[in-house]
């Protein structure tokens, strides 16, 4: 029921709140049947953009900054900061009592070491003309459990009342290992500011509506703003989901605030960047050389795994599996291949492959392909990928599509010169063919390994019945020395 009340009351006063307040926001569209676009757009975005953009802008330590800063802001306004995070705060412990109205707007501020304890505020103004502003005391200091798990016995008091030296001020004898001992671990010692229950109550109320207000500014603001982007994009009679437009809206003010947080970072460097010095030449020189092979790097590296290397793996299996099934079930009927939704595949097989390399973390592919991003994925080793994978993956995927071509091309030449119709299913069915022989080539080998460890397996076998009935057979000799010195063999 209390958990229950509470989904109502915060989120669902929240919802209702939107509902009523703006009109077509709510409900959000979140499933389509249609596709949005010619090709798969969403399998891109979120296997691949969204997974860097998380890396890169790290919302979650964003969101925990957030609200941690905005809970010690409350706990700071509302005296609670020893309370809720064991941190003393002197000046928390009391308040400042000003003279007039122009030190209350002015925030002038006292010493809370030298505060001033006295049952009339404005007494101390009268006793010392000269004195504007002062710090008094109140509250009350208690041991409190030091957290939720302690079990308070039933009819004692959760909150032992102290002085500031954390004595007991009932009278009572304080027994150190007891409950609310003063040695007890379970137990702290705190300050207690005037109206807890009160204070405690606003404390959670303004994180509710704090998390309010950054929850409609991160969902509702981006989804808005998507949509309305999305309309711009999409034709009219298209229904637009949702997802698309808070993604777009995500990333489209996510990127703009990033761009405005760090806007005065950059200048900076700019100005450093342009700023005309003795050493300026070298430093023109040096720099461009530096970005072109940042460049040069980061072009490289990506264009082979998002552009090379999946058109080649979306070739190999629509030339091997594609194209022969569709082939052997429509003879006649042309076959299109969409570069597009190819290359979209392509990128999720390149995808899956390195999830696959990844998983043997212990392997060497695995170590080489962590080690090409270990200074940051704007910052690849091209060299390694280079050499341990485009080149190799490359070379042998275009081995996998010339081989059967270059044999098909042989055998039409060689024996289907007058029959030109066939040419197209010889090299249709070249590619499965192709593979199959070398299923069976693997196969084969595979084979003869195993007939090898077998073979060796049997002629240990042999070679250690043979040694051990060679040693049961032999005869042992052995020889004694008498005292007489004459030798006795046996």
């Amino acid at each position: 029921m209390v958990y229950g009340a509470l989904v109502v009351i915060c989120l669902g006063g929240v919802v209702w709140g939107l509902a009523y307040a703006f009109r077509g926001v709510l409900p959000i569209h979140w499933s389509s049947n249609d596709p949005v676009l010619e090709f798969p757009i969403d399998l891109l975005f979120y296997n691949f953009l969204m997974p860097l953009a998380v890396r890169f802008f790290k919302p979650s330590d964003a969101l925990h900054s957030m609200y941690s800063w905005w809970f010690r802001q409350c706990a700071r306004m509302l005296r609670l900061t020893w309370f809720m995070f064991d941190e003393r705060r002197i000046d928390e412990e009391g308040y400042y009592v000003r003279r007039n109205w122009s030190d209350i707007f002015s925030r002038a501020e006292g010493d809370p070491e030298n505060f001033i304890e006295s049952e009339d505020i404005n007494a101390p103004f009268a006793e010392d003309p000269s004195l504007d502003i002062y710090f008094r005391r109140d509250g009350r200091y208690v041991r409190a459990p030091a957290s939720d798990q302690v079990r308070i016995p039933k009819g004692s008091k959760i909150f032992l009342e102290v002085d500031a030296e954390n004595k007991r001020i009932d009278g009572q004898i304080d027994q150190p290992d007891g409950i609310h001992g003063s040695t007890n671990t379970l137990y702290k010692h705190l300050y207690v500011p005037p109206h807890f229950r009160f204070r405690i109550f606003t404390f959670i109320f303004s994180i509710w509506v704090f998390a309010a207000l950054t929850g409609v500014s991160i969902t509702i603001v981006p989804l808005v703003f998507g949509r309305y982007v999305f309309a711009k994009i999409i034709p009219p009679h298209v229904r637009k989901n949702d997802v698309y437009a808070f993604s777009i809206g995500v990333y489209i003010l996510g990127s703009a605030l990033y761009a405005i947080l760090h806007l005065r970072s950059f200048i900076k460097y700019v100005r450093e960047s342009i700023a005309v010095t003795a050493a300026t030449p070298n430093n023109i020189v040096r720099r461009t050389a530096a970005v072109a092979s940042f460049v040069a790097r980061i072009s490289w590296t990506y264009t082979a795994f998002l552009f090379i290397l999946p058109t080649l793996f979306a070739a190999v299996v629509e030339f091997y599996f594609i194209v022969p099934i569709h082939t052997y079930f429509n003879l006649q009927e042309r076959h299109v291949v969409n570069f597009v939704q190819s290359w979209t595949l392509g990128l999720l097989y390149v995808k899956l492959t390195t999830r696959i390399i990844l998983w043997h973390e212990h392997s060497r592919q695995a170590q080489s392909l962590r080690a090409i991003t270990r200074n940051g994925y704007l910052n690849p080793d091209a060299k390694l990928a280079t050499r341990c994978f485009i080149l190799p993956v490359g070379i042998l995927l275009c081995l996998l599509l010339l081989i059967p071509w270059g044999l098909a091309r042989g055998f039409t030449t060689t024996f289907l010169q007058e029959k030109a119709e066939l040419h197209i299913f010889a090299h249709r069915y070249a590619y499965p063919i192709t593979l199959c022989f070398g299923c069976v080539v693997f196969a084969l080998y595979m084979l003869v390994g195993v007939l090898k460890q077998w073979k060796m397996m049997i002629r240990d076998e042999v070679y250690l019945i043979g040694e051990r009935l060679h040693n049961f057979g032999d005869r042992k000799t052995t020889t004694v020395v008498t005292p007489n010195l004459r030798r006795i063999e046996t």
